[in-house]
């Protein structure tokens, strides 16, 4: 009896002092993080033995890093959250909404990369103290992303409309790219920067609104300028038009509730008193 207990005690003592091991994924690294810092290893994928928990309670956990290319969008939009900010740009005299495309990538420095893992606070796993991730979004939201947008403002509002950004795309976008590239190295961005492109450069919708409306009575008048010449030009144009539409109006549904009262162009007695619906056309001269 007392040897089965032993047996038993030894057993239990073997599995809650058992080894913990875990995963580091394709696209990713990892570290050690020991109770004394971390290890001095980066780790590629594969697996990690990460040890028992100690007597005191302290454990080492497992850092991943996002190694692979990501694209992050910085978006200038009118806030449609409980905030209600608007997070538009300004040019000189309107508003705009604007993407900005981040491409970045883990660097293959390797101070670089101790660094991404000294300069963040790694998320934990949900249900799993010993592990934990840091990604790309979130190193670049800590070194770059608030000078980024604030330096995004300074550049469109050097631009007066959404015509003159348009007709300067390029050097906008060129301008946009160093800009982020400067940040990159002043905040000692541990990232690699791949490429910036400029997107989604809108005017504001209102304003938008009021173009097309601005548009759509211009060429309300132009039509009406155009049969103002034709008029002009050309004094049978006018009869061709009455008929036309004296021949709309007929074939029309309503024709039976229609009565048409038609001059001689001469003079302003009417000559035609018409019901349009009838067969009888009655003449009043």
């Amino acid at each position: 009896m007392k040897k089965q207990l032993l047996l038993f005690a030894l057993v239990g003592l073997m599995t809650s002092c058992s080894n913990e091991v875990r995963n580091i994924p394709s696209g990713y690294v990892g570290k050690e993080l020991t109770p004394t810092g971390y290890g001095a290893d980066i780790l590629e994928a594969g697996q990690v033995d990460l040890g028992e928990v100690g007597n005191n309670g302290q454990y080492t956990t497992l850092i991943l890093l996002e190694a692979s290319t990501i694209t992050i969008k910085e978006e200038f939009h009118q806030a449609g959250g409980a905030d209600k900010e608007d997070h538009r740009v300004m040019t000189e005299t309107t508003p705009l909404t604007v993407d900005i495309r981040v491409q970045v990538g883990l660097p293959k420095d390797r101070k670089l990369r101790d660094a991404a893992f000294a300069g963040n606070t790694p998320i934990p796993t949900q249900g799993d103290v010993r592990l934990s991730t840091i990604t790309l979004t979130d190193i670049y939201n800590r070194f770059a992303s608030m000078t980024v947008r604030g330096k995004v403002r300074g550049i469109f509002s050097k631009y007066r409309d959404w015509d003159d950004v348009m007709k300067n795309y390029e050097k906008v976008n060129g301008e946009i790219a160093q800009m982020v590239l400067d940040v990159f190295k002043s905040s000692n961005t541990p990232l690699d920067l791949l490429n910036v492109q400029l997107s989604n450069v809108k005017e504001d919708e209102q304003i938008w609104a009021s173009k097309n409306e601005n548009q759509a009575a211009v060429a309300k008048v132009n039509a009406i300028n155009q049969i103002g010449d034709a008029i002009k030009n050309n004094p049978g144009y006018i009869k061709a038009r009455k008929w036309d539409v004296i021949e709309q109006l007929i074939k029309s549904p309503n024709a039976a509730n229609i009565t048409l009262i038609i001059g001689d162009d001469k003079n302003a007695d009417p000559v035609l008193t018409m019901p349009v619906g009838s067969k009888k056309d009655t003449a009043r001269k």
